[in-house]
């Protein structure tokens, strides 16, 4: 499976001589090597044709967590000053708002520990390809 065409080596046998385990090996490695420069070709140039945008975007999420900060902290100050004037108590209004933040952000952990739990972050298809690619060079080795 040679994805580039590459010349025939001078020191290869001919066609009707049987090749040397060495040959079968050089041959071996002068694939897996294109192979490899193939693929790292290839996400160089996808990675060269979208990194304009790439960075357009992270300059607009950058903008936009800033000013979800800010409203997140004006809101909380808000908030507090709403649950103080009611209870005359600054410091209970800064419990009542942390205790809430704090189940908040408990809440919007659960479904990450779910997805860990069930296999977020295994790779199957990366497994697959390379259980692929190793039985493709076994079955090379051997015939």
């Amino acid at each position: 499976m040679n994805l580039h065409s590459t010349p025939p080596d001078p020191d290869a046998p001919a066609r009707g001589e049987a090749a040397t385990t060495m040959d079968m090996l050089r041959e071996l490695m002068q694939e897996a090597v294109g192979y490899g420069r193939d693929l790292v070709q290839l996400f160089s140039t996808e990675l060269t044709e979208k990194a304009r945008s790439m960075q357009v975007l992270a300059g607009m999420v950058g903008a936009a967590l800033l000013f979800l900060l800010f409203s997140f902290c004006w809101l909380s100050l808000a908030l507090i000053g709403v649950i103080s004037y009611g209870l005359d108590s600054w410091r209970w209004a800064l419990l009542i708002v942390g205790v809430g933040y704090a189940i908040i952000g408990l809440l919007l952990l659960i479904p990450v520990a779910h997805g860990v739990k069930s296999g977020l972050l295994r790779f199957d298809n990366t497994r697959r390809r390379l259980k692929e690619d190793t039985q493709y060079v076994k079955t090379k080795l051997a015939a």
